[in-house]
């Protein structure tokens, strides 16, 4: 597997966001993809893998990213079906970050995907949770499982 942060130094040298990985490294991401999307199914977490840039369209569920520019490799994140209801949109288009909606929704979707972490340490899978400033997090996924335990 591809270690993601040996691309921050070129990214930040060469121009910053728009530095994008190499296309192996890139192959090597969405086959981990690819294995952490099997993984949560296989135990009952509808997944979908997003190959890199807008996840619209997909369903709700654990959103598996393949990232070809900062923040590099797989990060997973939880999109809970009420983000799609009628109340939930309104919050965000008028940024009513005070509704008890919108903390309700960041707060149990922190906690889920906190939960599929563990998941994936569980079976196996390395992961880390990287601080990526103020209240934000990468969950990462850096790798499979060397020797699956099932």
């Amino acid at each position: 597997m591809t270690d993601p942060f040996q691309f921050f130094t070129p990214s930040h040298r060469h121009g910053g966001p728009g530095y994008r990985a190499p296309d192996d490294a890139i192959e090597s991401w969405q086959k981990l993809a690819e294995e952490v999307r099997r993984e949560l199914e296989r135990m009952g977490f509808a997944a979908s893998v997003v190959p890199g840039g807008d996840p619209q369209g997909l369903p709700p569920g654990a959103h598996v990213w393949v990232n070809t520019v900062e923040p590099f490799g797989v990060t997973i994140d939880w999109d809970p079906p009420v983000t799609g209801s009628p109340e939930y949109v309104e919050k965000v288009l008028t940024q009513d970050v005070t509704s008890g909606l919108f903390s309700y929704v960041v707060n149990a979707s922190e906690i889920i995907v906190r939960a599929l972490v563990e998941v994936l340490r569980e079976a196996g899978f390395q992961v880390l949770i990287d601080h990526a400033g103020g209240r934000t997090y990468n969950y990462r996924v850096l790798a499979a499982p060397r020797f699956p335990k099932f």
